[in-house]
């Protein structure tokens, strides 16, 4: 957080455009820095006044009598690029644009705000903004931005927020406040012209008081980082929580229009939310009840919850919650079962989830002995307690036995409680002051203990990953094949380079003419299928061109001959490069690979059911590039038909390690070719028995267009350990 200390503890802090109307928005920020009583100096600059608020006046940025830590610009959009440069000369680093009217209005504002990145780049300055609100540094009472939320106080604690949306930021960080969130920095962070939120939580993982990272996110325009800043984070033992807004097609239209941030493929980001150990939220509720497990830092060991309750309909509630969650209801260890039927009523359910029944109410030592035993249960690694409406006086030692045996026992206990707070407060107080995560319903009990388990299972996770190296293959031959090309590759050309990643084809060659292919087809000695092949036909079943099961040598040269002569007339200028015989693979099954270079993320890898329903079933999985062995293990499980490769109901099992294998492979060189190649897909692949290995039946690929390059996103990967391989050159030219 080093680099970021001046910005959220300035010395100094200038306003450019400062009002002497200090209720309008170049007057806010002086009068919310003097209501929190900011000790620094405050630099008003405007040449029509000598004094705003007390403070004297300058009439320029070259006035000043320092350079500031941190400038506040609040003028029009036309003014802005010229105060950001002269503030860059001055020596500033930090500069919070308010002004809107930039890449969130059209072309002409997009590259108003382009030349604000420049003179950003320029001067090596961090820019906030343009069209945002503002930032606070809600533990030191610093709020620096426009609006009533500024002028408010909130309980200071260690989660800290960035927000793409100034305004609803401000309701995230109101609301979670009223939830009993304390927070430590939030951040709004507008069209993310220079800095973005990818900057600031990266940089928060360093801050010591920030034990969760939370995000209002419209879209990164850098994703390529997500999935490095979310591991890094895990391996620093801080959760991130993201709110990723424009998961419909509404709703991407309603964010790139808000923010101008392109939103994306949600399918790749909640790859990246998985791969990075990144929690999903969908509300402020969410984000809250995430947060009061999270921050109180007590992880379980793993996902099986107890669940205790004085309501049968409470323990349901609960259970379903927990199961929506991934977490387990385990069966309670029989010496449990023994020891709790000697202290609890004849009539209690002893099981799991637990009713201890309103008796509980009359005495709390059987909180305490129940507590006591399941948190010594070896099934049991973390406990759901339902207390409803209880309350009286015995309402604060229930409150102490909770917080005794989870400090004691180390044992992650989450409770729901609805009870009037005038009548519990003290209680609450207790629960509060020890981190005992604290919810008004069952339900969002479940999702708080769902959210722990989610964090602790992907940081053990990402800490058996750390042996484990990507696949890196490096073909500089392919990408001299490809570089420059602007037509689609034919499937033969496209398994060559399938091929020479490692990733094999079925038997195939291409025939030129009939008696070529009547010799091919006789080689395989079995039946045979027959694909016309030209980059100018990239449908070839509706062209006529394709043929199934063909057998025989009239056979295979009268297909030869239809298939060339339906190519014709589907396309008569279009440039023909054969046919291609191919052998047929029977008794497998079908799986989709493919690999798809976004313009955010960079080079994704995705696997699903494939065939000829493969857009109708859409059992899919993707991950970002480069994959681990494990990551790759774990798409393939993701899938709702998994068992099914497994041996469900008798069947014999598929050759899973050889999918996870054209995975590893299929990832090399996704890296290796990611500025040549914008899209491969391997429809069907062809997995057989478990040792018997997968083919490729067709392929598809699309090179990036020069035209379209996008700037390089993905981090360089290091250089093969292996030699290179000489890749068999393409059939065509062009």
């Amino acid at each position: 957080m080093s680099s970021f200390n001046p910005f959220f503890n300035p010395r100094s802090v200038a306003v450019i455009g400062a009002s002497q109307d200090l209720a309008s928005i170049s007057g806010q920020p002086i009068a919310h820095l003097m209501a929190k009583g900011y000790p620094g100096e405050i630099l008003p600059v405007n040449p029509r006044y000598s004094e705003v608020a007390g403070h004297r006046c300058y009439p320029d940025v070259a006035s000043l009598p320092i350079a500031p830590d941190v400038a506040v610009i609040a003028v029009a959009a036309r003014r802005v690029a010229g105060a950001l440069a002269d503030l860059g000369r001055k020596g500033c680093r930090f500069a919070v644009i308010l002004s809107s009217g930039f890449a969130e209005a059209g072309e002409e504002g997009a590259q108003a705000q382009r030349n604000i990145a420049a003179t950003a780049r320029e001067f090596g300055m961090r820019v906030i903004g343009p069209n945002c609100q503002g930032y606070m540094n809600i533990s030191d009472g610093i709020h620096v931005g426009f609006g009533a939320p500024y002028g408010a106080t909130y309980p200071a604690g260690h989660l800290s927020l960035t927000s793409q949306s100034g305004a609803f930021g401000n309701s995230i960080v109101m609301l979670a406040s009223q939830e009993g969130i304390g927070f430590r920095h939030y951040v709004s962070t507008g069209n993310e012209s220079v800095t973005t939120s990818l900057d600031f939580m990266d940089a928060m993982i360093d801050d010591p008081q920030t034990h969760v990272i939370a995000g209002y996110v419209e879209g990164f325009q850098d994703a390529h980082r997500l999935v490095g800043i979310g591991q890094r984070a895990l391996r620093a033992g801080k959760p991130m929580l993201v709110w990723k807004v424009g998961t419909s097609e509404a709703g991407a239209r309603a964010a790139a229009s808000h923010t101008a941030n392109l939103g994306g493929a949600m399918a790749l980001y909640r790859a990246a939310f998985r791969q990075a150990g990144i929690i999903e939220v969908n509300d402020v509720g969410d984000l809250a009840d995430c947060a009061k497990a999270l921050l109180p830092r007590r992880f379980p060991k793993g996902n099986r919850l107890a669940v205790v309750t004085i309501s049968g309909g409470a323990g349901i509630a609960m259970a379903d919650g927990a199961s929506d969650g991934g977490l387990q209801l385990p069966a309670l260890d029989a010496s449990t079962v023994s020891a709790l039927k000697q202290v609890l009523p004849s009539f209690a359910a002893v099981a799991n989830p637990l009713d201890v029944t309103a008796s509980l109410l009359a005495d709390a030592g059987l909180l305490k002995v129940t507590l006591e035993k399941l948190a010594d249960d070896p099934n049991v690694d973390m406990i759901g307690l339902a207390l409803a409406a209880a309350g009286g006086k015995l309402a604060v030692e229930l409150a102490r036995e909770i917080v005794r045996v989870s400090q004691e026992r180390d044992m992650p206990i989450l409770v729901a409680w609805n009870a009037d707070p005038a009548n519990v407060q003290e209680a609450y107080d207790i629960l509060d002051a020890a981190g005992i995560p604290r919810y008004q319903s069952p339900v969002r009990c479940a999702r708080g203990a769902s959210a722990l388990w989610a964090f602790e299972a992907a940081r053990t996770r990402i800490g058996r990953q750390s042996g484990e190296k990507p696949l890196v293959l490096h073909r500089p031959e392919v990408r001299g094949a490809i570089v420059g090309r602007n037509t689609d590759l034919t499937e033969y050309e496209a398994k060559h380079v399938l091929s020479a990643y490692g990733i094999r084809a079925t038997q195939e060659a291409l025939a030129a003419n009939a008696s070529e292919a009547v010799r091919m087809a006789g080689a395989m000695d079995a039946p045979v299928v027959m694909k016309i092949q030209s980059t100018d036909i990239p449908h070839k079943t509706e062209a006529g061109g394709v043929r199934l099961g063909v057998q025989g040598d009239d056979a295979v040269a009268l297909a030869f001959d239809e298939i060339m002569r339906n190519a014709r007339a589907h396309a008569p200028q279009a440039a023909l490069d054969g046919v291609l015989v191919q052998e047929m693979v029977g008794d497998a099954h079908e799986l989709i690979l493919g690999v798809n270079n976004d313009p955010l993320f960079g080079p994704a890898v995705m696997v699903g059911f494939g065939g000829i329903y493969a857009e109708v079933m859409k059992d899919v999985s993707f991950r970002i590039a480069p994959l681990v062995r494990s990551e790759a293990e774990a798409m393939l499980r993701e899938l709702r038909a998994f068992p099914i490769l497994d041996g469900a109901r008798g069947r014999a099992r598929a050759d899973i390690d050889a999918v996870v294998d054209t995975l590893m492979h299929l990832s090399a060189l996704a890296i290796d070719l990611r500025d040549v190649v914008h899209e491969l897909d391997i429809n069907p692949l062809f997995v057989k028995k478990a040792g018997e290995g997968v083919r490729a039946g067709d392929a598809l690929a699309k090179p990036l267009v020069q035209a379209h390059l996008h700037p390089r996103l993905h981090p360089q990967v290091a250089e093969p350990q292996s030699p290179e391989v000489t890749v068999a050159a393409t059939h065509t030219d062009r």
